[in-house]
């Protein structure tokens, strides 16, 4: 017998509009642990929209998102990413003069705990959680395979 458990993250009836036109009508889906989930379709069906509503980037007018149990309508879409939830642009801005390291490294800064003066004094907390953000990077950029441009 299978063992049932609870979605990770759900969307239930979501609807958006944007004036007169509809964006999002009445979507909903659940995406269980360990599961691979797509959201695939045409331009303007909407997986756009639904991503950012799921991001906190836009809030429905109908509906409701649900992560671990916990509603994240309303949420900003930094308290979002928090909960390991963001979203990327097509349009990605990366820095030219910046390593992929360092690319890497700055955009998980959100996740520090020490606030952004005291990294910048290179204070003793920080400069530990720093070196464990680099090992955690180093790490997936081995996964990544981008050792080679690193």
């Amino acid at each position: 017998m299978a063992v049932v458990t609870a979605p990770l993250l759900r969307a239930d009836g979501l609807t958006l509009r944007f004036g007169g036109n509809v964006a999002l009508d009445d979507v909903s889906f659940e995406v269980r642990p360990g599961e691979l989930f797509a959201i695939i379709g045409p331009n303007g069906a909407g997986k756009t929209s639904t991503f950012n509503c799921i991001s906190g980037v836009y809030r429905p007018q109908a509906g409701e998102i649900t992560f671990r149990g916990e509603s994240l309508l309303g949420q900003r879409p930094d308290r979002i990413a928090t909960r390991g939830i963001a979203r990327t642009f097509q349009n990605i801005e990366l820095f030219d003069n910046l390593s992929v390291l360092e690319n890497l490294l700055l955009g998980r800064h959100h996740l520090m705990r020490a606030p952004w003066w005291q990294a910048m004094a290179w204070l003793p907390g920080t400069s530990r959680e720093e070196r464990a953000a680099r090992l955690e990077i180093e790490y997936l950029i081995e996964f990544l395979d981008l050792t080679a441009v690193r």
